[in-house]
C-alpha cells in the first residue's frame, strides 16, 4: 500500500487520476457482478415457490392390477406469487437494479476525494500558505513537497524563485547596512583630518594674534595640514571607487579558463620579478570554460595578488582547484599572516592598522564587493606555517 501510495504521488496528474479510476471501476464491476448475480438467485428461488399448475393429463394402467394406474401430465404452469414473496421479489428486483448504480455513485466520490488526499491537498495548501507568508511580505519559509508530477514541479519552482527572492532581497539588505556603516564610517574617519586642520587653523590665528608664528612653525604647520588635507583626499577618492564599484553590472560571458590562467600567470610573474619575489602558480582544475565576467575576476585577482606582494617575504603560492559548480582560487604568502583581529576585520571599509602601514583596507572591500558580484564569496586564513592565505570562489 506504501509503494503504491508513492507511486501516485510521483506520477502526472493525469496518470494519477487514470490509476485511481481504473481501480475504482473495477471494484465497482467486480460489487455490481457479484450483486447481480446474487440478486438472480435470489429471485429464481423466490420464483420457485409459485405453485404447479397441471392443464391437463391421462390416465394409463401400469400393471394388471385394476388397483394400480400412471398419471401423465400432457401440460402444466405456474401460478402467481403469493403476496409476501411477490413483495420479496420486486424488493430483490430493485437492489439489483440500483445497487450497481449506487456503487457507481460511490466509487466516483471516493475517486475524487482519494485522488484530492493523493495529488492535490498537500501541494495547493503548501501553494496557498506560501502565498499568504508573500501576502505577508515573508519570504521566511520552505516548500517541501518535492513530488514529480506538475505540482510537485509547480512547487519547486515557486521554491526556487521564492528562494531567489530571498537572497535578492537579502543581499539588498545587505547592500543597504553596508551603505549604512560607509556612510557612519566616512563620518567618523572625515572628522579626524577635518579636526587636525581646525586644530592648526586655530593654532596659526591665537599665534599670529601673540606674535610668536615664526616661518619656521609656520611652515611645520603647513606641512602638517597638507597631510591632513591629503588623507582627506583620499578617503574621498576611496568612497568614490566603492560607489562606481556597486554600480559596475556583471557581464556574463564565456571564458576559455586555461587562457585566463595562462594570461594572469604572465602578468603575474612579471610583477613578482619587478618586486623580487618568486611566483608559483599550480592549476590543478579540470575546467576548460566557465561563464563570469572576466574584467571584474581580473580585479579581484590583481587587488589579492597586489596584497600578497606587500607582504610576502620571498615566495607567492596561487593554487587553482574546483569542486563541483565553483572554481576556489587560493594566494598565499610566506609574510607573517593576519593577525586575529585582522582575520575578523580586514574586509571591512577603510580598515586600517599598525601592519598595513595605515592602509585602508580598501582592496579587500573591493574584492569581496566584487566577489558578491560573482556570486562567489571571499575567505581570509592563515596558512600552516606562516604567511596569510587569501581564497575566493566563483562559480563556474
Amino acid at each position: 500500500m506504501g509503494k503504491l501510495k508513492e507511486r501516485l504521488e510521483n506520477i502526472s496528474l493525469r496518470k494519477g487520476l487514470l490509476l485511481v479510476s481504473v481501480i475504482s471501476l473495477s471494484i465497482v464491476c467486480v460489487l455490481s457482478v457479484a450483486t447481480i448475480l446474487t440478486a438472480s438467485n435470489i429471485r429464481q428461488k423466490i420464483m420457485d415457490t409459485r405453485p404447479i399448475i397441471i392443464t391437463g393429463y391421462t390416465i394409463e394402467n401400469s400393471s394388471e392390477k385394476e388397483e394400480a394406474f400412471h398419471v401423465n401430465p400432457e401440460g402444466y404452469g405456474y401460478g402467481e406469487l403469493t403476496g409476501r414473496n411477490q413483495i420479496y421479489y420486486w424488493i430483490t428486483t430493485i437492489f439489483m437494479i440500483f445497487l450497481p448504480i449506487l456503487y457507481i455513485v460511490i466509487g466516483s466520490v471516493l475517486v475524487a476525494k482519494v485522488y484530492y488526499r493523493l495529488k492535490l491537498q498537500i501541494p495547493i495548501k503548501a501553494l496557498k500558505n506560501g502565498m499568504d507568508h508573500i501576502a505577508n511580505q515573508d519570504l521566511d519559509f520552505q516548500i517541501l513537497y518535492t513530488s514529480e508530477d506538475e505540482l510537485g514541479k509547480l512547487c519547486s519552482t515557486f521554491e526556487q524563485m521564492r528562494n531567489e527572492v530571498y537572497q535578492s532581497n537579502r543581499k539588498m539588505w545587505e547592500m543597504l547596512q553596508e551603505r549604512k556603516a560607509l556612510t557612519a564610517s566616512v563620518s567618523h574617519d572625515l572628522r579626524t583630518p577635518i579636526t587636525v586642520i581646525k586644530g592648526y587653523l586655530d593654532y596659526i590665528e591665537k599665534s599670529l594674534s601673540k606674535g610668536s608664528l615664526t616661518e619656521d612653525t609656520l611652515k611645520i604647520t603647513v606641512q602638517n595640514m597638507t597631510q591632513a588635507t591629503e588623507r582627506l583626499e583620499r578617503y574621498v577618492e576611496c568612497v568614490k571607487d566603492i560607489q562606481k564599484i556597486e554600480d559596475i553590472e556583471m557581464k556574463h560571458e564565456k571564458i576559455d579558463w586555461k587562457e585566463f590562467i595562462t594570461h594572469i600567470a604572465k602578468d603575474f610573474t612579471v610583477l613578482a620579478e619587478q618586486h623580487g619575489k618568486q611566483l608559483r602558480i599550480r592549476d590543478l582544475s579540470n575546467t576548460k570554460q566557465i561563464v563570469s565576467d572576466g574584467e571584474m575576476l581580473s580585479k579581484v585577482l590583481e587587488n589579492i595578488f597586489d596584497n600578497a606582494l606587500r607582504f610576502a617575504s620571498k615566495i607567492i603560492d596561487i593554487v587553482v582547484t574546483e569542486e563541483e559548480n565553483r572554481i576556489l582560487f587560493s594566494v598565499q604568502d610566506d609574510g607573517e599572516g593576519f593577525t586575529e583581529e585582522e582575520l575578523k576585520t580586514a574586509t571591512t571599509l577603510f580598515y586600517s592598522s599598525k601592519v598595513n602601514g595605515g592602509n585602508y583596507g580598501i582592496g579587500l572591500s573591493i574584492c569581496k564587493i566584487l566577489c558578491d558580484k560573482l556570486g562567489g564569496s571571499l575567505h581570509l586564513s592563515n596558512n600552516a606555517g606562516s604567511g596569510a592565505r587569501v581564497t575566493i570562489e566563483i562559480k563556474k
